[in-house]
């Protein structure tokens, strides 16, 4: 599982899954799992332009995960959907 999430479009379908569950908890596992095959905190948070201390926080504050998962129910309400797709690959 892993490798293939070193795969941008792999994760792309992988993140969007876990939003359509609607489930907070999978959302932040699937997250974790990318951050952790993408090379770790420290990696991701860089290439983010952000902190470690916001990444973990956008991880691990239930309430951060809610908003996404709110954002996500409202436009389905609209008759639209959310999907994460893979710009380019990440450097390596």
């Amino acid at each position: 599982m892993m490798e293939k999430l070193k795969d941008s479009k792999e994760t792309a379908r992988y993140l969007t899954k876990a939003l359509e569950q609607g489930d907070p908890a999978n959302l932040q596992g699937a997250l974790l799992d990318v951050i952790r095959a993408r090379g770790g905190y420290h990696v991701v948070a860089a290439r983010s332009g952000m902190s470690e201390w916001r990444l973990k926080l956008i991880l691990w504050d239930d309430e951060e995960a809610w908003k996404l998962l709110r954002f996500y129910k409202l436009l389905k309400g609209m008759g639209l959907r959310l999907v994460v797709v893979a710009v380019k690959e990440v450097r390596k």
